[in-house]
């Protein structure tokens, strides 16, 4: 296999994972104001004196049932039916990443431990966008505004943009399910990809990786000297992982706990990082590069 063979492999798992991510994405803002007008018909029928909220129990019962409704509003067939589209991603990812590492290292097969890995990634994922993860990071936030409106008295209005800002995109920012979806998907998939390439990699005793994937508006310093470096030694993983990057200081900012030299290759620039570890092999690696790191 030529390194151009294999770059196109690579830039094929990239590109899946990255349209992946976006195509689960793209339908979330609609169904961010979908939920605002369902929520805003139902605070109208908070007991409200003068333009503000009365601060009684009669209001704080009508919470549960904005949680439901939030709830129903997220977890509908058509959303439902897109965790179950991206979740077939994990399938393709595994597929891709199988191809590139046998193109890699004849008679590579796909390790046994791979649909474990992928079964519990994909349920990780499911939970996050389902049930207990809209609760515990939309739902419950929600309530959380509705209650201290009320039990403050505040005004209908100021409770209304509160919540606009919180559930939709405005001049402050994203809506809160966008923000929560986008990170989700993107570590998810990508996480699987890269767990993937840890543990083969490890197996395999491969040394040289590739730094790859898109820089995008919000790529963190890390990801965008990583990038342009392109070829890492696994004997770097530790400088790099404390921000010395081609002798240069980074920032680590955004960077998930315990990132070091071991987890490295799992971890890569943190928080929705879209970039990917991958291992390759040494005649692959500019012949510049590798006498650095010669024997």
């Amino acid at each position: 296999m030529s390194l151009q063979q294999s770059q196109s492999l690579l830039s094929q798992l990239n590109d899946l994972i990255d349209g992946s991510v976006d195509s689960f994405n793209e339908s979330i803002p609609r169904l961010q104001k979908d939920i605002l007008n369902r929520i805003q018909l139902l605070l109208r029928d908070l007991d409200i004196r003068r333009g503000d909220i009365r601060p009684t129990v009669a209001n704080l019962r009508k919470i549960n049932r904005l949680k439901r409704e939030i709830q129903n509003a997220v977890l509908n067939d058509k959303y439902l039916k897109q965790v179950n589209v991206f979740g077939q991603s994990f399938e393709k990812v595994t597929e891709l990443q199988t191809e590139y590492f046998a193109s890699l290292q004849k008679g590579f097969k796909l390790p046994a431990f791979v649909n474990q890995l992928k079964k519990t990634s994909v349920d990780a994922m499911v939970e996050g966008l389902t049930e207990a993860g809209i609760r515990s990071n939309i739902t419950e936030k929600a309530a959380q505004i509705v209650e201290r409106n009320i039990t403050e008295g505040a005004g209908f209005n100021d409770l209304m943009d509160e919540m606009r800002t919180f559930l939709t995109k405005t001049d402050k920012g994203t809506g809160a399910l966008s923000r929560y979806t986008q990170v989700l998907t993107t570590d998810s998939l990508n996480g699987f990809a890269r767990e993937y390439n840890q543990i083969v990699s490890e197996d395999l005793g491969m040394e040289w990786f590739q730094y790859t994937g898109a820089l995008v508006e919000k790529s963190r310093d890390f990801c965008i000297a990583l990038v342009k470096k392109r070829w890492i030694h696994i004997s770097e993983f530790d400088k790099i992982t404390k921000g010395t990057i081609n002798g240069k200081k980074v920032s680590l900012a955004g960077l998930k706990p315990n990132t070091n030299a071991q987890t490295f290759r799992s971890k890569a620039g943190g928080y929705s990082c879209n970039h990917l570890v991958a291992a390759t092999n040494e005649e692959f690696v500019p012949k510049n590069i590798r006498e650095k790191f010669a024997d």
